[in-house]
């Protein structure tokens, strides 16, 4: 079963072998202890971003992970963010559905990547 747990943005960047060099609040995601998956809001750019990184996805984390993101967004509001940003990954068929759901609407098409915005 997946678990979100908070965790340390450096560590989250050294176990993915990573740069955060934004300020960050970072989670992991651990399934039986083994590592899964992390996220969490970065800062940079003149923007808040929402940002998840998941090693094999399953159809069972679905639920978690959208919980969290939504969290995530209730704490973008308290930092006092009026929107958050994400890059839709194309290498998951279902991350249009997960933006929906979350709240994200296509924002733009930057340097080929989709932008996604969820005003809060």
């Amino acid at each position: 079963m997946l678990t979100i747990h908070p965790a340390d943005p450096h560590r989250v960047a050294v176990a993915l072998n990573v740069v955060i060099d934004w300020p960050a609040v970072a989670y992991v995601g651990m399934d039986d202890g083994a590592f899964v998956g992390s996220g969490g809001l970065a800062w940079g750019s003149d923007r808040c971003w929402l940002w998840f990184s998941i090693k094999d996805s399953k159809p069972e984390y679905a639920r978690p992970v959208l919980a969290m993101a939504k969290r995530c967004l209730r704490k973008a509001k308290q930092f006092g963010e009026e929107a958050v940003y994400t890059i839709r990954d194309p290498q998951y068929e279902t991350s249009p559905r997960l933006m929906k759901l979350t709240g994200f609407k296509f924002f733009a098409l930057e340097n080929g990547l989709e932008v996604f915005r969820c005003d809060i």
